[in-house]
């Protein structure tokens, strides 16, 4: 996209192939690929999370200071490079704080930064949600009418927040990747500048 960075967005539950996809569009357009994992992790690591407690990951990165440091580091990460795909959007982090969040919280101003941080992305595609069982990662949620609501309270912030997602038409990687990179053409295609 001449004059307007590449900054993609892939949004959804867990288990639906959005790190993977994110990962090959990275990789297939040259730009940086940003994981949602680097920031979590940290986290998780430093405020001792143990999986096998059976507490659910969501539910401890609830606290509002959890999801602000969230938020903040994602924006950090986005200001870092000008180009990017990305694991990790505005309307995940509005998503799972909608559903899991405990204590107080500024709802309107956390969700707008969240607006503002998904509109920071020039594209954006969505993993739907499949019944079907969800690889253990030993660090997400593994119930799928869990994984459910995130995937339809993703779509509700989507169409709160006026944004436009893509949602390829295929399930496999390859398929995904191939219908995003058509689509990502298209799109550069439209924002080229007209000849005078």
């Amino acid at each position: 996209m001449e004059g307007r960075p590449r900054r993609l967005g892939i949004v959804g539950c867990a288990g639906t192939g959005k790190s993977i996809l994110a990962e090959r569009l990275a990789i297939e357009l040259g730009v940086p690929f940003i994981p949602a994992k680097n920031i979590t992790e940290d986290i998780l690591r430093r405020d001792g999370y143990d999986y096998a407690s059976g507490q659910q990951v969501e539910k401890f990165l609830a606290t509002p200071e959890h999801q602000y440091e969230i938020l903040r580091r994602t924006q950090e990460m986005y200001d870092n490079v000008d180009e990017f795909v990305t694991d990790r959007t505005g309307i995940d982090l509005a998503a799972y704080a909608i559903l899991e969040m405990d204590g107080a919280l500024n709802v309107k101003r956390y969700l707008e930064k969240c607006l503002s941080l998904a509109k920071s992305c020039t594209f954006m595609a969505f993993c739907p949600w499949e019944d079907r069982d969800i690889t253990d990662n030993k660090k997400r949620t593994l119930d799928p009418w869990y994984q459910f609501a995130v995937h339809s309270v993703e779509l509700q912030v989507n169409r709160i927040f006026g944004t436009s997602m893509c949602i390829p038409d295929c399930e496999d990687v390859d398929g995904r990747v191939k219908a995003l990179m058509n689509a990502i053409g298209d799109l550069d295609s439209l924002l080229e500048p007209k000849p005078e």
